[in-house]
Order: structure tokens, then sequence, then C-alpha cells
């Protein structure tokens, strides 16, 4: 009994310390109404297969395990996907490099297609490291970006930790800085 009384305080006590490594960011453009956003869908690049740019992990398995975690935040939060005229379109892109950006100028060309470029009102300077994810929403009416958050530290000593675990963790560590609902719940 004592054995296994210790064995689950060591597993919950890796698991904070997992959580603590992963360093959350999140910024929301000001003023801006969430109420009117209902509807969602993925930005070009999250459908597309590879990633071009410098600084972004090309792997289509870690693509789709990100995408099905924030899909699933954004239908928990009561928003629903649609291809037809959403309302928020949602981006994301986990970092190969180590990278300093301000805000989304220096993502570089290839992060949005020209229909999808913003962003917020008050530029600001984010160095991510190797194996951050960044998630943005954009207004799709005024191309404006609406809220982004990052998270850092997804690495392990073999690089990128791919785990499922660790993205969701991630994605859900974003997730609790958007506090907005595309539903009345």
């Amino acid at each position: 009994m004592k054995a296994m009384v210790l064995a689950a305080a060591l597993l919950l006590a890796v698991g904070f310390t997992q959580a603590q490594n992963v360093s959350i960011n999140a910024e929301t453009m000001p003023d801006i109404d969430f109420s009117k956003y209902k509807t969602y869908a993925w930005a070009s690049q999250v459908d597309s297969k590879l990633d071009p740019g410098l600084y972004f992990l090309n792997d289509l398995e870690l693509k789709q395990r990100v995408r099905g975690a924030v899909g699933y935040a954004m239908d928990g939060r009561g928003y629903t996907f649609t291809r037809q005229s959403p309302d928020l379109v949602v981006n994301f892109r986990v970092f190969d490099k180590p990278a300093s950006i301000q805000t989304y100028s220096e993502y570089g060309s290839d992060y949005f297609t020209p229909n999808e470029v913003a962003s917020l009102q008050d530029p600001k300077k984010v160095t991510l490291d190797a194996g951050s994810l960044i998630i943005n929403m954009i207004d799709r009416k005024t191309g404006q970006t609406v809220w982004f958050g990052t998270a850092s530290g997804l690495t392990n000593t073999n690089g990128f930790d791919r785990s499922e675990n660790k993205i969701r963790q991630a994605v859900n560590l974003i997730f609790n800085q958007f506090n907005y609902r595309g539903d009345k719940y």
C-alpha cells in the first residue's frame, strides 16, 4: 500500500514538473467583442501537407495531433467548424528552431496567405524556443488577428516532444488563456 501511495505521489510530482516546463503566453486584441464569433475554419496551411518556411517543423503526424487538439478545444468552447464563411480563421505552427518575432511580422511570407495576414495593434517582441507552438485566430471579415497564444518548452532530450499527451497539455494550457465561448453555455 505504501508503495502504491509513493508511486502515485511520484507520478503526480512528475506531472507537475512537466507542466511547469511549458511556458504560456497569450494576447487578445483590445476592444474585441468575442460574442460575435460563432464559427471557425482552418487556415490554408493547416490543410496543406508541408509548411514552407525556415523555422517550421514539417511533420504530418504532429500536425494532425495539434490540429485535433486545437479543434477539440475550439469545439469544446462552443465554436462550430465550417468551411463556408467562418467568423474566425484558425492557424497554428510549431517552430523547429528558436525564433524572435514581433507579433506576426517576422513569421515569414509563407505563414499566412495574403488574405490572412494581420497583426495586433501594439506589436511586441516574442522570443520562441525551438519546439514552440503558436495558435492564431483571425477575424475573417477584417483580416485582423484577434487572439494568439504560444507554448514553449515542448522539447525533451530527443528534440520536439511529439507525444499526444504533451501536445494536448500544451494546447490546453494555451486555451486556458482563451476565456471566450462561441455559444451561451
